[in-house]
This record gives C-alpha cells, sequence and structure tokens, in this order.
C-alpha cells in the first residue's frame, strides 16, 4: 500500500503506511478470562506506532508534532526496557 502526503504542494510518496511493521501484542484483544499484554508488550508496540508518526511528522514539516512524538518514543523505550 503506498500513502501520499502532500507537503507544501509536493507528493512525498512513501511505501508504508506510519506503524506498519507494528503487530498488536498477545493479548491486545484480549477476552475476559485472557490476561492483558504485559507492560513491555505494550511498549514495543506503542513504540513502533510512534516511530512511524515521528516520521511522518516530520515528512509533514511539523516540527512540534515530531518533538512530542519523539518524548514519546523515549518514554516507550524506557518503559521497554524495565523489568514487568
Amino acid at each position: 500500500m503506498e500513502a501520499v502526503v502532500v507537503t507544501n504542494g509536493r507528493d512525498a510518496r512513501r511505501n508504508r503506511m506510519a506503524g506498519s511493521r507494528a503487530e498488536p501484542p498477545v493479548g491486545a484483544n484480549s477476552i475476559k478470562g485472557q490476561s492483558a499484554p504485559s507492560r513491555k508488550e505494550a511498549a514495543e508496540y506503542i513504540g513502533s506506532l510512534l516511530e512511524g508518526l515521528q516520521s511522518l511528522a516530520q515528512e509533514a514539516q511539523m516540527p512540534f508534532l515530531a518533538y512530542l512524538l519523539t518524548m514519546a518514543l523515549e518514554e516507550a523505550k524506557t518503559e521497554k526496557a524495565k523489568a514487568d
């Protein structure tokens, strides 16, 4: 799937959508009785989504949003590194 982002009147074509590598953690769609994803799994999933969004924000020339996503990505990396 190809996405088109229009920035300043020009198309920035990308081969994949933001966060397309992200796979929901096991238990993300948990049914009653199943366990929820661990903090580490959730942080890994959220981090992969944030990477794609950060890239998109930079390509779309949204520096403040890219900065905020960078801070959120750092927090996700910190959570991923913590033991459950």
